[in-house]
């Protein structure tokens, strides 16, 4: 009785010693959480090589065979085989220059010898041909057409031969006018004698304290005349005159008359010795069938001298040129 108590109570403390552990062990065992650890982590970087391309030939083009020419040894004298690009045929094989002759295959005997006919192709030569040398022919030389001022143009504008005079105001009003001026306006008029056709005929006039003409009468064209006037224009310049009054435009248009041309060229300045005209008797200028080509240069469109000239081209059906504006 007493070893069956003892056994209880040894199987009791048991059992409360495994539930204690239970507990604790419940109590502190470690619990797996997740959580960010901090390390080091060893790695090496590798660059990766890019695959390499594997690099295309092109096809190259096909060479063309050159045909090709051999000798063998056979019974037939002189004889070539000459081969070729072109295939085999019933008859053999054909030469690049022409087919060669073999004989009918069915007359051939097998107790003699075989072999080709000493028929032997004899190869043509080559026509020569003649090497034609051409010189390239050099294009002429287009020549440009030579700028017309626009009194060479109211010149080709009117019909038949010419008589023209060229009137040059060199008075003492002129004085003031820039020499490059004056030299452009001269330049114009030298240019216009180039274009004088052989049936026209010109002279020069100037005024200043008396009218002046280059010659008494016209003068025919030729290369020998335009370059002596040519020079005699350069030589007009402005100057002071003696005389208490020089001789305006309006004189010398009335004297230019008197040798009645077709064309009067003039160049002035427009001032007038006499004042302002009278429009109504500006016709008394204009009379006959002369065409006044006037020109002037540094003043305004409305400046009397200006107003004059265009006025007096207007009466005679001629042009006015006021230079640097083209008016």
């Amino acid at each position: 009785m007493k070893s069956k108590y003892r056994s209880s109570k040894s199987f009791m403390v048991s059992l409360v010693l495994h539930l204690i552990a239970s507990v604790i062990a419940f109590l502190f065992w470690p619990r797996s959480e997740p959580r960010l650890e901090e390390g080091a982590i060893n790695a090496v970087l590798m660059q990766v090589e890019k695959p390499k391309t594997k690099r295309l030939n092109p096809v190259r083009r096909a060479q063309i065979q050159k045909p090709t020419e051999a000798t063998i040894q056979t019974t037939q004298p002189n004889l070539k085989i000459l081969t070729s690009n072109a295939p085999p045929t019933e008859r053999g094989i054909a030469s690049a220059a022409r087919p060669t002759k073999f004989s009918a295959l069915d007359s051939l005997e097998l107790g003699s010898g075989l072999g080709l006919t000493s028929n032997a192709v004899t190869p043509q030569p080559m026509p020569q041909i003649e090497k034609v040398i051409r010189t390239p022919v050099k294009p002429e030389p287009i020549q440009k057409e030579r700028p017309k001022s626009r009194l060479v143009k109211f010149i080709e504008k009117q019909e038949g031969p010419q008589r023209i005079i060229y009137c040059v105001d060199v008075s003492s009003s002129m004085l003031g006018l820039n020499p490059r001026k004056l030299q452009k306006i001269l330049a114009i008029m030298q240019d216009s004698l180039e274009f004088l056709e052989p049936h026209d005929q010109f002279n020069i006039m100037t005024f200043s304290g008396k009218i002046e003409f280059y010659r008494a009468d016209f003068i025919a064209v030729t290369d020998d005349a335009i370059s002596e006037a040519i020079a005699y224009l350069d030589q007009a310049k402005p100057m002071k005159s003696s005389r208490y009054a020089d001789k305006d435009m309006l004189e010398a248009l009335q004297e230019a008359q008197s040798r009645h041309p077709t064309i009067t060229v003039l160049f002035s300045d427009g001032i007038l010795t006499s004042g302002m005209p009278n429009p109504n008797t500006i016709e008394q200028y204009t009379t006959g069938n002369v065409r006044l080509f006037t020109m002037a240069t540094e003043m305004a469109e409305d400046f009397p001298g200006a107003v004059l000239l265009g006025m007096l081209a207007d009466k005679s059906h001629g042009e006015f040129w006021l230079v640097e504006t083209g008016q």
